[in-house]
């Protein structure tokens, strides 16, 4: 194997491409960028040094990342951080990786005309993403995020620090850290909640298989989550405010129902890069 830069991004980037069954495969920029996390230098160094001899203890390291991508490990959690929106977040096992898919949701709420001072939820906020990009685009607002899960809660909080943004962190099995108090009320509540269904192949496929199923399935339908948050949102949300769900391609239209059920007004859903419906939101009215 040649130990240069330009050749053990070669060799790899070779081995990566022939994995079919790796979920996100861009062969040459995965090799770059766990070879750029191994030594420390961007890709202008290593453009530079394309010929340097790297050292066996540098080889090694990077074979060792190189094998976990190969067992199919995402490159996020390898790497420890994923790009989302125009922020760098740290990843870890205990959240769901950031995907595109959930900057529809982002885009949605931003395309409202809310005020100054908009007192926002995050539920299941995972590393944060949805609740620091608002925070970052409307620094007025009063924003608090929730997770059930104690780790994901820290990590949220070490990102809120990393983009320099205030969030309100919180240790919640959805809305019970709120339940306590009789006046506790939002502007909109947004959520990316489980909604696979729990019996779906798709939970053993790519990147899936790594990240915490607690994060991913939801009851039979793949819906139980939304359900809750639904019903339970309304003693939450001020009148006139939004609810708005991140979902599968399939399901606005019994999400659709199930808000109607309980009295939710202006549905709307909004399609995501792909062109399938990815979010729905509505409005909330007491009486």
């Amino acid at each position: 194997m040649n130990k240069s830069v330009s050749g053990l991004l070669k060799w790899s980037a070779q081995i990566i491409a022939d994995q079919p069954d790796l979920s996100y495969q861009a062969p040459a920029l995965e090799a770059r960028l766990m070879l750029e996390h191994v030594i420390q230098k961007n890709h202008a160094w290593m453009i530079t040094n394309a010929e340097e001899q790297l050292s066996q203890d540098t080889v090694e390291h990077f074979e060792a990342l190189l094998k976990q991508r190969i067992n199919g490990k995402p490159l996020a959690f390898i790497l420890g951080k994923q790009s989302f929106w125009d922020l760098e977040l740290f990843v870890e096992p205990c959240t769901l990786i950031p995907r595109q898919d959930t900057e529809t949701l982002i885009e949605a709420v931003l395309e409202h005309d809310f005020p100054d001072k908009t007192k926002v939820l995050d539920l299941g906020t995972g590393t944060g993403a949805i609740a620091i990009v608002l925070a970052k685009e409307n620094p007025s607002w009063e924003i608090s995020a929730v997770d059930k899960i104690v780790d994901a809660v820290v990590l949220a909080e070490k990102n809120a620090v990393l983009n320099k943004v205030k969030i309100d962190c919180h240790q919640s099995d959805w809305f019970s850290f709120f339940s306590k108090s009789n006046n506790i009320r939002f502007d909109l509540i947004v959520a990316n909640p489980p909604y696979v269904e729990s019996n779906s192949p798709y939970l053993q496929q790519g990147d899936l298989r790594f990240e915490p199923m607690s994060a991913l399935a939801s009851g039979a339908d793949g819906l139980d989550d939304i359900r809750y948050i639904i019903e339970t949102a309304q003693q939450y949300l001020n009148d006139d405010a939004f609810l708005f769900l991140e979902h599968g391609h399939e399901q606005h239209l019994r999400i659709a129902e199930i808000l109607l059920d309980h009295g939710y007004t202006n549905i709307q859903h909004r399609h995501d890069y792909g062109k399938k419906v990815r979010v729905t939101y509505a409005k909330f009215r007491s009486n």
